[in-house]
């Protein structure tokens, strides 16, 4: 499912369609996902207007799900207007890769074919920042690195007539991180859209309607911009607008502000893998001690381990013994006792993106601590491309008040959703997090305290 050990360094980063990030020892810097995506953009006419935007943004853990309808009228003779959406990423070393994903698009109603092409990225220089770009080539001269693809299409339009197009796609976050050894600097996941594309219709955007909504994101963490141009509602963030020729000060961006850093337990580190040492990490403003020392017992003594141990994903992932495992229970014992808050969760098993979702995934999870104190939770159903080894790739859950240190964690399977193959449930991984009152008085390998 997820790459799950730390490679050697490279400079290739960049992310395949249901791919994970990867996180790396003894490196500079890492960075990838979609820089931008924008607004659909005619080429070589200047004879259709659009009359309306209507943009709807869901923020997830690691992507954006795009839903965009337009309506477009052609204000000369019939023609075949060739158009294109934009899409902003990297490309280092010639390696096949996709910034988004499930992209597509409809004229009233039909589905059009598109095709790629590359374009001139560098007057968007300024989206990808200087720290993006230290990070993607590790301080080094890549040449070619910033790249424009254009998702062309062709929609016949007839003369004074109107199209209703609908195009919707994934778009991964941008993201950027670096640091020394085992140690991470993780910097805000953003998510851009290139409104200032649309102004190659004629004249104005007459209508339109951007929506953005917080799904399994903080709604309360993430910022916004242009500044003043949105409103709260039911729906969530909200910005309509009237007769608008966008320039690039209309773009939108989506911080998520989930910065984080991260510093390596070296003192009390495993032989075995990088996947086996805790960490303590900074997390706007909130520390953790993020555990992994814990062996796994399944509760109920019967059989549906592949291994003894649920952390290291792949062949050595939980798996139910019946499917698809309602009321099963696993068992994880604390090594070293400590109190703790959250565990997180890697609820599903698979490869790739199209893996996980052949399976089913856990919904429905109760979590009881020591044998006596009990939560129950209700996990979305979402893929995260994130590596283990970041606090992001999982489902966290709070654990219910209970006094001391946690000896025994259970996890029982209470519902799931359901497979599109087979209904196999899995655990791919588990982390134990204490949530610290203070900073702790812990150093990476060069010295660095968290911030």
């Amino acid at each position: 499912m997820r790459k799950n050990s730390i490679l050697a360094i490279t400079a290739y980063f960049a992310l395949s369609i249901g791919g994970v990030r990867p996180l790396y020892a003894n490196w500079g810097g890492e960075a990838g996902g979609s820089v931008a995506t924008g607004a659909f953009k005619p080429i070589g006419t200047g004879q259709v207007e659009m009359l309306k935007e209507d943009l709807r943004i869901s923020l997830y853990r690691d992507r954006a799900k795009v839903e965009i309808d337009y309506v477009l009228h052609n204000t000369g003779a019939a023609i075949d207007v060739k158009a294109a959406f934009p899409s902003l990423g990297v490309k280092i070393e010639d390696e096949k890769h996709r910034e988004i994903e499930d992209y597509s698009l409809f004229a009233d109603g039909r589905s059009v074919p598109f095709r790629r092409e590359e374009g001139d990225s560098a007057p968007y220089k300024s989206l990808y920042g200087k720290d993006f770009l230290d990070n993607a080539t590790n301080g080094e001269d890549v040449p070619g690195i910033m790249l424009l693809e254009w998702l062309v299409s062709t929609v016949r339009f007839n003369k004074g007539g109107s199209k209703r197009i609908h195009i919707e796609y994934e778009s991964l976050y941008a993201f950027s991180d670096g640091g020394l050894s085992d140690d991470s600097d993780y910097l805000d996941d953003r998510f851009v859209y290139l409104l200032s594309t649309g102004a190659a219709w004629k004249g104005p955007i007459h209508e339109g309607r951007v929506t953005i909504q917080a799904v399994t994101v903080d709604a309360a963490k993430i910022i916004v911009s242009p500044k003043g141009r949105f409103r709260l509602t039911k729906e969530g963030l909200v910005w309509e607008f009237h007769d608008l020729k966008p320039t690039m000060a209309d773009n939108i961006v989506v911080n998520l502000n989930n910065h984080f850093s991260t510093i390596a337990d070296y003192e009390n580190r495993s032989d075995k893998s990088i996947s086996d040492m805790n960490w303590y990490s900074s997390e706007n403003g909130q520390y953790y001690f993020n555990l992994h020392n814990f062996t796994v017992r399944n509760a109920q003594g019967i059989a549906g381990f592949l291994a003894t141990d649920s952390r290291s994903g792949g062949e050595t992932e939980w798996k139910s013994a019946h499917s698809p495992g309602l009321g099963e229970t696993i068992s994880l014992e604390i090594t070293s006792l400590t109190h703790i808050d959250q565990i997180g969760i890697i609820p599903g098993c698979g490869k790739d993106k199209a893996d996980w979702f052949s399976h089913s995934r856990i919904k429905g999870l109760n979590v009881t601590v020591n044998r006596k104190y009990s939560v129950s939770d209700s996990l979305p159903d979402e893929y995260i491309s994130f590596a283990p080894e970041s606090w992001k790739g999982y489902e966290l859950v709070n654990l219910p008040t209970y006094p001391g240190d946690a000896k025994k964690i259970q996890l029982t399977i209470r519902s799931v959703y359901p497979g599109e193959k087979d209904q196999i449930t899995c655990i791919s991984e588990v982390l134990l997090r204490q949530r610290l009152k203070v900073k702790p008085k812990a150093q990476g390998v060069d010295g660095k305290e968290l911030p």
